[in-house]
């Protein structure tokens, strides 16, 4: 058998909607890899800009290219979409306005695939603020074991920020994605926490890889993360609710982890609790403070610091501190990517 019919299949799999001003960076990013071994599915979701004149471009001068066009449906739909079409033994979400940075990021991973044949694959995003400000935290630093079995060092990937509410910096076997129909949520905000949530159940082993490739970018206008809505918080909400009441998982070390996983979610909505309407804050009010629980040392680096001002504040004080870091990390974030 030749290299590469041994070689893994990566499907990278980009939803575009109006990143014309983004989109040639992320797929030139993608395209210069040395390794050939992979597709890229475009899903263009009714973009109203050029970007989807950017994808047909792109598809005309790449083989690697497989693009779909649809109606605005939302990046739940485009991801699901794309994951159907896809072919690949193992799945790269990525976001259309973010890139990578190296050419030898698939060739890597295949390394790592053929060394471990992990489910799941972690990598650490670097955060764009400017071409100046570009950060990686590097908290794998703090992980003794690299690969090996999920449940083992599932805790430790929480608390340190590794196992986060992202689709992106996650490389998956493609087949527990579709056996399991792990698909995103349609008509959710921040749709990537139920996702990750649900995706804790049924990975068996873990790598992480050990380079930051995958360039994040920050406070970009108009982007989800940029603009937080009531919409979004509402969301987050039922998705820790829900997260909470689920069926347990097999093991009590993933059972553990997932709690920690859906404190810091529920960290998200304490810090943001301001941006809902005084109607939703008082619907959902019982619910919070039942969930203060999860205010506790040990789940999870950012809960950690929150638990330390808790110690000092009442509960409805330190929503208001929390609110008013969250002002503060906004006007922070925009002045980081003015510099």
């Amino acid at each position: 058998m030749s290299n590469q019919e041994k070689a893994v299949f990566f499907s990278i799999i980009i939803p575009v909607y109006n990143v014309e001003d983004y989109l040639n960076q992320c797929l030139e990013s993608i395209l210069c890899q040395t390794y050939s071994n992979y597709e890229i599915v475009l899903v263009n979701d009714g973009s109203t800009d050029s970007s989807f004149q950017i994808c047909q471009k792109y598809q005309q001068i790449s083989s690697h290219i497989k693009l779909i066009n649809k109606e605005n449906g939302g990046l739940s739909d485009a991801r699901n979409k794309g994951l159907l079409a896809s072919k690949g033994n193992y799945i790269i979400f990525t976001d259309s306005d973010d890139y990578w940075s190296g050419d030898s990021v698939l060739r890597d991973l295949n390394n790592l695939i053929e060394e471990s044949n992990p489910d799941l694959i972690i990598h650490e995003e670097s955060r764009f603020f400017s071409e100046q400000d570009v950060h990686c935290k590097y908290n794998q630093r703090f992980i003794k074991n690299k690969s090996g079995k999920f449940d083992d060092e599932i805790i430790n990937l929480v608390y340190y920020d590794l196992y986060v509410a992202s689709a992106w910096d996650k490389v998956i076997r493609r087949s527990i994605l579709i056996d399991n129909q792990l698909f995103f949520p349609l008509g959710r905000k921040s749709e990537d926490i139920e996702w990750c949530g649900r995706l804790m159940h049924y990975i068996d082993t873990f790598s992480i890889y050990s380079k930051s490739f995958y360039i994040y970018r920050q406070v970009r206008k108009g982007s989800i993360t940029t603009n937080v809505t009531e919409k979004h918080i509402e969301d987050v909400y039922f998705m820790v609710k829900n997260g909470l009441n689920a069926p347990k998982a097999n093991f009590e070390n993933i059972n553990q982890a997932i709690e920690n996983y859906w404190a810091f979610n529920y960290v998200v909505i304490l810090k943001d609790f301001y941006v809902l309407s005084s109607k939703t804050r008082s619907n959902i009010w019982n619910d919070i403070v039942s969930w203060k629980y999860l205010l506790q040392k040990k789940r999870n680096l950012r809960v950690d610091k929150v638990v330390t001002f808790y110690q000092y504040l009442p509960f409805t004080a330190l929503i208001l501190f929390l609110n008013g870091y969250r002002i503060k990390t906004i006007l922070f974030k925009k002045y980081r990517a003015l510099k």
